[in-house]
């Protein structure tokens, strides 16, 4: 995979924050859903949006977005927005400005972790489809981005096109072209009645869903916080969430199957610690251990479906899969030009506690 191709991927950002906090009383709004589709019913559906409004920052701050080259492609990394605002312009489009810090990963460079930030004008709409909505953000204009390099495991001798500022300027003006190609896509979130959100770049037609690993088995009473794959390389790890643990009596309900690798480590590691952990793999070459002991540190083998029940306290939580020497159980070969990348495929679940 060449070095613009995971830039590219860095828009998965583009931008699938979360309406998971604005429902709006979705299952009686299924009721009537040709006069929310009616184009004419315009102060029904401005209030639904501003309703959404205060919730999109809040909800996008407590979860990470996944990186992929394409809708079905799995992740090879993750970007984590610490900043964000979203206001109503007098046109009612919503401007949205945010910041975080990310990961990804390429054969040329390996690991490069960066900083990126972008501010953004969305026309917005929404259609039912029975109890489900799809919310549609589409891009007006993009007024500002910003991409810059934290780290590069392995620094290229040469890039295409790489001018005098060497291989950090050259990924540093790639990645804001990038992202802002990648923010004109906009993107759609589906949210069903029952609280779970999928999300697509671009536009989803209403009826369709993006690709899923898994197939949720319906009656469980337990809300999916994620449904993804991941292709974690060796000597990379994936930080997936962080998942929120509401309520008492509460637990995560882990499913996973890796191909590609002998095996990998699942972790689960509080917030805190979580994000201390991150913090030291976009900074650092060499991956470190956790900074404390895990809640859950367990090996998956190839071959099998692993599924663990984790009764947790109330808090956010990372599933962290660790494919190096330096945390969990198992280790890579080793070798240095056999990198077995694990595709992971895996599953998380809030429900009641056993």
């Amino acid at each position: 995979m060449s070095v613009r191709a995971v830039l590219g991927q860095v828009l998965s950002l583009a931008f699938c924050l979360s309406f998971v906090g604005a429902s709006c009383g979705q299952k009686s709004l299924a009721v009537m859903p040709g006069v929310l589709n009616d184009p004419g019913n315009h102060s029904l559906r401005r209030a639904l949006f501003s309703y959404a409004q205060g919730q999109i920052c809040k909800e996008t701050q407590k979860r990470s977005v996944p990186i992929k080259l394409r809708a079905d492609d799995p992740a090879t990394g993750r970007f984590f927005p610490t900043s964000c605002s979203a206001k109503e312009l007098e046109n009612e489009n919503l401007f949205l400005q945010f910041g975080g810090y990310g990961y990804a990963w390429s054969n040329l460079t390996k690991r490069v972790s960066f900083d990126a930030g972008g501010a953004v004008e969305y026309q917005h709409d929404f259609l039912m489809d029975g109890s489900t909505m799809y919310v549609y953000f589409r891009q007006k204009s993009t007024s500002a981005t910003s991409f810059t390099t934290r780290l590069v495991e392995q620094t290229p001798a040469s890039l295409p096109g790489m001018a005098g500022g060497g291989a950090q300027g050259f990924l540093d003006a790639v990645g804001a072209q990038i992202l802002k190609n990648e923010l004109s896509r906009g993107f759609t979130v589906i949210r069903d009645s029952d609280g779970r959100v999928d999300f697509g770049l671009g536009v989803v037609e209403k009826g369709k869903r993006p690709a899923s690993p898994y197939r949720i088995e319906p009656g469980t009473g337990r809300m999916v916080l994620a449904n993804e794959r991941s292709e974690v390389h060796q000597n990379q790890r994936e930080h997936a969430g962080p998942f929120e643990v509401t309520g008492k009596g509460k637990a995560l309900y882990l499913s996973v199957a890796i191909d590609g690798a002998p095996g990998i480590d699942v972790l689960v590691v509080h917030r805190g610690q979580g994000e201390a952990w991150l913090t030291q793999y976009t900074s650092v070459v060499a991956p470190g251990p956790p900074p404390a002991p895990p809640v859950l540190d367990e090996a998956v083998t190839m071959g099998m479906v692993w599924r663990r029940t984790v009764p947790l306290p109330a808090g956010q939580y990372y599933v962290v899969f660790d494919n190096t020497a330096a945390a969990g159980r198992t280790a890579p070969a080793g070798q240095g030009n056999d990198d077995r990348a694990a595709l992971v495929s895996y599953a998380v679940e809030l429900g009641d506690a056993p």
